[in-house]
């Protein structure tokens, strides 16, 4: 008798704990918190290829000329000098002209302040460009970077994520004179350097 009873209890035990309540849970929270690097990216193109439009070319009346000729030829008067000539329409005579390159680079990424300075620089030796005989050159001075109207050869410019969308997207200036260049066709052996520094 006392054998099945406590077959019974222990067989009613076994029972109970094979029972699983319902509508039980438990939970717990998570901190996060995440550091950002000092990142930038800069696009920029590594050769640029200038190709000037050809000008109209010119015929430019100077006026009259009144000229003694001697019975040997030689004569005096007014005669066109380079110090008396007109000038033209396209005012290229020795004057040193402004090229804006626009568009040709970018930069994105993260700073402490969310905006990055932007240098340009032009090395030492590659101030010039020359044709390949070496007889005619085209200098280049006063390179400057250049983004919404802030022009100068260091700027500062917003960075504004890593998202190409957004990207922050500038120009650059050169001076070229031409007071040296003496041929048509190709010069190269120029070069500028552009920096993107985060703030």
């Amino acid at each position: 008798m006392l054998i099945c009873s406590a077959l019974a209890l222990m067989s009613s035990a076994n029972t109970a704990s094979a029972v699983v309540v319902s509508g039980q849970s438990s939970s717990g929270s998570a901190d996060i918190s995440a550091t950002v690097p000092d990142f930038i990216i800069l696009h920029y193109y590594s050769s640029l290829n200038l190709n000037f439009a050809t000008p109209t070319s010119e015929a430019i009346s100077e006026g009259t000329s009144d000229l003694n000729v001697s019975w040997s030829g030689e004569s005096s008067g007014s005669q066109l000098s380079t110090g008396s000539l007109m000038s033209a329409k396209l005012e290229l005579d020795g004057a040193t002209k402004t090229v804006t390159i626009p568009n040709v680079w970018a930069i994105r990424g993260f700073s402490k302040s969310g905006t990055a300075s932007v240098t340009v620089s032009v090395p030492a030796d590659k101030g010039v460009l020359t044709s390949t005989d070496g007889t005619s050159k085209i200098v280049m001075s006063n390179v400057r970077a250049s983004n919404s109207g802030n022009t100068g050869a260091s700027i500062n410019a917003n960075l504004n994520g890593i998202t190409k969308s957004k990207a922050t997207i500038g120009s650059v200036l050169i001076d070229m004179n031409f007071d040296q260049t003496k041929k048509s066709g190709l010069h190269t052996g120029g070069q500028y350097l552009i920096t993107a520094t985060t703030q």
